[in-house]
């Protein structure tokens, strides 16, 4: 397939807002001194220069309080992680297979571009289907910001991951535990050399797992806010 054009796209949809601040400025100094001025003047010049003084302090409060309340920059994700529920991904993507494999229909200069729009550093993906976080950090040390292909790697790392005999024991139901079971037979099975599926059977269970075949990458979508930075996305699969 021809590769997509190299210009940077990001989703106008799944925005997340960098917290406001909630406390106002309070200037006190000039509210303090005008009291201070208004005890020792008696003089009709002095209350009249010490209402002027009042004034043009409440308005300075004012105006700084005002400068303040301007909402910080809306974080954006790249196009091809934003997740949209009545359009096809753009990333035709399966969370058990390396993603090395999306370099074969994307470019690799689209892939290593910013994964947001403002580029961050790190960011964390939750997914409603599973109990663990995956932190993404870029993985070049020429790059200072997550990047596309980061994130892809970020999830297929974190969903190798071996379960741990206690996780596969806290599953909610013997319903659970046969679907879990027979993804992850259903995942071995399917590697075609016999040799790298038996291995692949002596790993275990992993964390992809328990998607429970729900492994097609759908996108990241706006995840309501919990932690102060705000960098929280939500894996949707299907």
């Amino acid at each position: 397939m021809p590769a997509l054009m190299k210009h940077v796209r990001f989703s106008s949809i799944n925005a997340l807002y960098s917290p406001v601040p909630s406390t106002p400025y309070v200037f006190t100094a000039s509210t303090t001194s005008t009291s201070t001025s208004s005890s020792h003047s008696s003089r009709p010049e002095d209350l009249k220069s010490s209402r002027r003084r009042r004034h043009v302090s409440k308005l300075t409060t004012h105006l700084r309080s005002k400068s303040l309340d301007i909402p910080a920059p809306i974080t954006r994700i790249h196009y091809l992680l934003a997740f949209s529920p009545y359009q096809m991904p753009p990333i035709p993507y399966h969370l058990s297979t390396h993603p090395s494999i999306t370099k074969s229909f994307i470019s690799a200069d689209v892939l290593s571009e910013p994964a947001t729009d403002p580029p961050v550093s790190s960011l964390i993906i939750t997914c409603p289907h599973l109990q663990w976080e995956f932190p993404v950090t870029t993985s070049s040390r020429k790059a200072s910001c997550v990047s596309v292909i980061d994130v892809l790697y970020a999830l297929y790392r974190g969903l190798r991951i071996a379960v741990h005999p206690v996780e596969y024991k806290a599953l909610p139901s013997s319903e659970a535990v046969a679907n879990v079971n027979e993804a992850y037979y259903s995942r071995c099975n399917s590697i075609p050399e016999a040799q790298a599926r038996q291995g692949e059977h002596s790993k275990g269970i992993k964390r992809v797992d328990f998607l429970i075949g729900r492994t097609r990458f759908l996108g990241l979508s706006k995840k309501s806010r919990r932690r102060d930075d705000g960098l929280v996305w939500e894996l949707n699969v299907s």
